[in-house]
């Protein structure tokens, strides 16, 4: 397992012999919340989240032992945007500068980014009176769900799963509280940690994210309101939309191949140059 954690030790007894058992010892996740009318708002505590993972690296396929990388929508070209669908793999690539360790994907339609103002569609959504953004100008939802799920690749080899150690999103027009939240899965599927965005004013920020004191975050369920953002128009009484801005994202790890699979695959090879010499 990748780990960035101190270790307790325990002794077990039997009837013959004294057992050392080495156990790892985990703190728990630390939650960064804020929110505000604008970028103000949450700037503090967003850099507090960005210190706390670590430099921001380069966004091409090497591995990093520690750090984040980040994801700002902006650059993206006008034919994966609004009125198009988004790509759920863009950034899950070995190239520079796409290469982020994510894939993406809604139980909706698809997913969409935000148009930007030089394209001639309608910004934001077409909510620009309720939507601001963190970074301009490209905002990112799904279309007939309010659900995103991000599951972590190795940014070196993107059909490779990864583990990472914190993940924060800005979001916008957070306005009902409990109903934002972010949910953390570990690699066998278990929640782990869940955290809620905090609300803003109409059309305000918010920011939400953990970290680990491990690499333990295989994916991250991302829960924006009520309704996707195609029905922020039509969402019924006490319902909320929300869009999405920035994410950050602790450097993803490769998961290891367990020790006995690598010694199978290293015979199997083996044994068919064997053959092949013969």
């Amino acid at each position: 397992m990748l780990m960035k954690c101190a270790k307790i030790t325990l002794c077990v007894a039997t009837v013959a012999t004294l057992s050392i058992i080495t156990v790892p010892s985990f703190a728990a996740p630390v939650d960064f919340t804020a929110a505000g009318a604008n970028l103000a708002g949450i700037q503090g505590t967003v850099d507090a989240f960005r210190n706390a993972l670590g430099a921001l690296n380069a966004f091409d396929g090497n591995n990093n032992a520690d750090g984040r990388r980040e994801i700002n929508w902006d650059a993206a070209p006008d034919a994966i945007s609004d009125p198009n669908a988004f790509p759920g793999d863009f950034f899950n690539t070995n190239f520079a500068p796409r290469a982020r360790g994510t894939s993406l994907s809604t139980p909706g339609s698809e997913l969409r980014l935000s148009s930007t103002a030089a394209s001639g569609q309608p910004v934001r959504f077409g909510q620009a009176n309720n939507f601001q953004t963190f970074s301009p100008e490209r905002l990112f939802g799904a279309f007939d769900s309010n659900i995103i799920d991000v599951v972590f690749r190795n940014p070196a080899q993107p059909g490779q799963q990864a583990l990472v150690d914190g993940f924060g999103v800005v979001f916008t027009d957070v306005e009902i509280a409990g109903l934002t939240t972010l949910d953390f899965f570990d690699l066998g599927g278990a929640l782990i940690h869940t955290v809620a965005a905090p609300t803003s004013d109409n059309a305000g920020l918010s920011f939400a994210g953990a970290t680990f004191d491990n690499f333990e975050v295989a994916r991250v369920r991302i829960t924006t309101g009520s309704v996707g953002v195609n029905h922020c128009a039509t969402e019924a009484s006490g319902g909320d939309c929300v869009a999405i801005d920035d994410f950050i994202i602790g450097e993803p790890q490769p998961v290891p191949v367990p020790a006995p699979l690598a010694m199978l695959a290293g015979s199997l090879g083996l044994n068919a140059n064997r053959r092949r010499n013969r």
